[in-house]
């Protein structure tokens, strides 16, 4: 690895096998590795990480804060030259922080809201997917959590210096992960297509991702054949590519306050909204329409939607209902009780006032939103009832 500025394109190393590269990438480095204690045994990292290296396993999935900056305070002690990253979504963006931010915890905090500009410090950034879904490993941003609310570290500064992507890191994915990172990745995909953001080149990373996740999210058994995993890690790091560029929109906008208040997986809570705003966007008159570049783009981006998933005019949101409910089971998520009013009208509210809402092509009102949560929790989500609490196994 050669030292270079963020806002350059992140060098990317895909393929199965490519993971034996990993330790030459860490020769006469000073290495901070964040990864969680189950990573590092399944990749048996006592045999290619340096004697020296320092490890972090100091988060939890859907970092904090708090997480962030310890890991932040772990870099900047040990020295470290460079901050490796392997795991799911979670450990690659505390890793992402743990390069970019400041060693002092109210600067580090100051910078994660927004109130203090990122400072270069010279760490250079390495990240090694272990699940096919996030995309982290090719975006500048980083999602954690303070307390329920989602915040994000957003910079060029937090782009990869090199990515490694290796399929085989996923084989051990059990199903609850395998599909739930799909529908991350399909999520990421829909969202920057339609995004009023959108250019030619997101629309065509965004294309080719969903060319092998439905598919896939059709046909494959519970568990995927290697050479299915191999095309999910391709679409994944395809979908992440796309969403760097406009980033995402309601649907993950919403996904949120799913995951931080009802332990919904992040991409099935992704999935379950896209179930009812595709039609909403599908349906969406000239005068709903938020795109500057007109309806005609809103209209395009439904038709293309439409070839790639194979159906006709108002069959999308039925189409993926289909599909989550054929893998809801694999994810082994069942809410204890359907959310009440009162705390569905919070989400929304939660899920609304996220940036990410930017990006939405159509006007989505907040009684649309809590409608269509509401029908779409009821369908899809076995052992719904009357409360506000989600188990997953």
């Amino acid at each position: 690895m050669t030292a270079r500025t963020r806002e350059r394109e992140t060098a990317l190393l895909g393929g199965r096998g490519s993971f034996a590269g990993v330790p030459g990438l860490l020769t006469a480095r000073r290495v901070l590795v964040v990864a969680s204690k189950g990573t590092l045994h399944r990749t048996r990292a006592e045999r290619w990480l340096p004697p020296e290296a320092e490890v972090f396993t100091g988060f939890c999935p859907n970092p904090g804060v708090e997480h962030a900056v310890h890991a932040a305070r772990r870099r900047a002690e040990w020295g470290a030259d460079l901050v490796m990253g392997i795991g799911g979504g979670s450990a690659l963006d505390v890793a992402k922080a743990a390069a970019l931010l400041p060693a002092d915890a109210d600067q580090a905090e100051e910078t994660i809201l927004g109130g203090r500009p990122v400072a270069g410090n010279g760490t250079e950034l390495l990240l090694v997917p272990t699940t096919a879904g996030t995309g982290s490993e090719v975006t500048q941003f980083a999602t954690l959590y303070r307390g329920r609310r989602k915040v994000s570290l957003d910079t060029p500064r937090a782009q990869a210096d090199v990515a490694v992507v290796d399929p085989a890191l996923t084989d051990s994915c059990p199903p609850s992960v395998t599909w739930s990172c799909a529908f991350d990745a399909l999520a990421h995909a829909v969202e920057s297509l339609w995004s009023v953001r959108s250019t030619e080149l997101s629309r065509a990373h965004a294309q080719e991702a969903l060319r092998r996740i439905v598919a896939i999210l059709r046909e494959a058994d519970e568990t995927p054949s290697r050479g299915e995993r191999d095309a999910l890690s391709e679409a994944a790091t395809l979908a992440g590519q796309a969403i760097n560029i406009t980033r995402t929109t309601a649907a993950h906008a919403l996904s949120y306050p799913l995951t931080a208040r009802l332990e919904i997986p992040h991409g099935l809570a992704c999935a379950l909204n896209l179930i009812w705003l595709m039609p909403l966007v599908e349906r969406a008159g000239p005068r709903d329409v938020l795109d500057e570049r007109g309806p005609d783009a809103v209209r395009g981006a439904v038709s293309v939607l439409g070839s790639l998933f194979g159906c006709g005019p108002g069959e999308l949101g039925h189409l993926l209902g289909d599909l989550v409910a054929r893998r809801v089971a694999s994810i082994g998520v069942r809410l204890a009780e359907q959310p009440s009013d009162e705390l569905l009208r919070l989400l929304v509210a939660e899920g609304l006032a996220s940036n990410r809402m930017g990006g939405m092509p159509v006007r989505l009102e907040p009684e649309q939103a809590y409608e269509g949560l509401r029908r779409t929790l009821a369908a899809h989500l076995p052992g719904a009832g009357d409360g506000a609490c989600a188990t997953t196994g």
